[in-house]
């Protein structure tokens, strides 16, 4: 590693370092900004490991294309291993059912025991991240991926995001639940995963070498449908919860629509499904590069914005409470994980011409 690449990693590590130190006073807060951070960075990894496995049961040259940026993102898989450990050491505070003035006789709480407690939470974060890796490995030495891998590791991929949402997200609020969660974050990353691997492909080929028209149409209906396929999810689990209307489905969605987090969740709605679903109905939109990359730039933005959405106003249940630590523990993450995913495409890139 060069001097340079050295002071570009500490930059974001310093910055992510003086975000805790300054944020003693609220440090569940800003954990949950960690939080939202390392679920966007997990969200680009575990997205392309499936795309990846889409691909080999699919086919399509959009795969072969974007095959290079999806491998770099899997190889950021170490670093969201260990960004983890601070949720597992500050999961006391971030956990309202692992708190010492948790009431012992809410029955809610009590029922839920067997499954939200420490050891379950640790063990449960050691089993998923050991077969991701797992499969990242594999889908990494692999040349050729064999097709029973990739629809076994679908399920598996979807099994296993679906443990994580309940437990780093679904948990936040221990009195509600939804079946859609797993499916929800499932969904995000896929985006995540496809709009970045779009992004930094466009951005970094040449002008001689882009993608033809043909591709780039493949590249805007495959990002539609992943919006539609996003934004379907979502409204599901609201009206869903909006028909029930029971006290467990409404103790989620209060603070999201009936305090100032509302103008959150409209700007989520806006960038996250109605600018990218009516500019990508147009076909010139589709098979233009600017059209593309900026629609993959507002999709990532928004897709952050969505985890903030999730995990935020967990905490902040009377409206809206920021700090001014939450942009350098956002960026510090952050920026590591863009240096991270830099060196791998440049790794990727040496080994192609080897």
């Amino acid at each position: 590693m060069t001097r340079a690449s050295a002071f570009g990693f500490a930059v974001p590590a310093a910055l992510l370092v003086a975000g805790f130190v300054f944020a003693a006073g609220h440090l569940r807060h800003a954990l949950l900004v960690y939080l939202a951070s390392w679920l966007f960075l997990l969200g680009a990894v575990l997205g392309s490991m499936a795309l990846l496995m889409i691909h080999t049961l699919t086919g399509g040259a959009w795969g072969v294309r974007l095959g290079h940026e999806l491998r770099a993102a899997i190889r950021l898989i170490p670093y969201t291993a260990l960004a983890v450990i601070p949720l597992l050491l500050g999961m006391h505070t971030l956990f309202p059912w692992l708190r010492q003035h948790v009431p012992v006789d809410d029955p809610y709480l009590y029922h839920q025991q067997w499954y939200l407690n420490t050891a379950g939470l640790v063990g449960r974060t050691l089993v998923v991240f050991a077969l991701w890796i797992g499969m990242a490995y594999g889908l990494i030495r692999r040349r050729t991926i064999n097709q029973r891998f990739a629809a076994a590791g679908l399920i598996v991929m979807l099994l296993t995001v679906t443990i994580a949402a309940v437990d780093w997200v679904m948990s936040l609020v221990p009195y509600w639940h939804s079946t859609d969660i797993g499916l929800l974050l499932f969904t995000s990353q896929l985006l995540i995963a496809f709009a970045l691997a779009v992004l930094v492909r466009l951005v970094r080929s040449a002008p001689s070498a882009r993608a033809p028209s043909r591709t780039l149409r493949d590249f805007g209906n495959l990002l539609l449908v992943m919006v539609m396929g996003w934004a379907y999810v979502s409204f599901i689990d609201y009206l869903t919860a909006w028909i029930a209307e029971q006290p467990h489905e409404t103790a989620w969605y209060v603070p999201r629509l009936l305090t100032d987090w509302w103008w959150l969740g409209v700007a989520l709605a806006c960038m996250g499904f109605g600018i990218p679903f009516f500019t990508l109905l147009l076909g010139k939109a589709k098979a233009s590069w600017r059209a593309l990359c900026a629609i993959a730039a507002l999709s990532l933005f928004a897709q952050w914005i969505n985890l903030v959405w999730l995990v935020l106003p967990s905490a902040s249940v009377h409206g809206v409470a920021l700090a001014w630590t939450d942009p350098l523990i956002c960026i510090g993450l952050l920026g590591l994980g863009a240096l991270g995913y830099r060196v791998r495409l440049s790794g990727r890139a040496r080994e192609d011409e080897a």
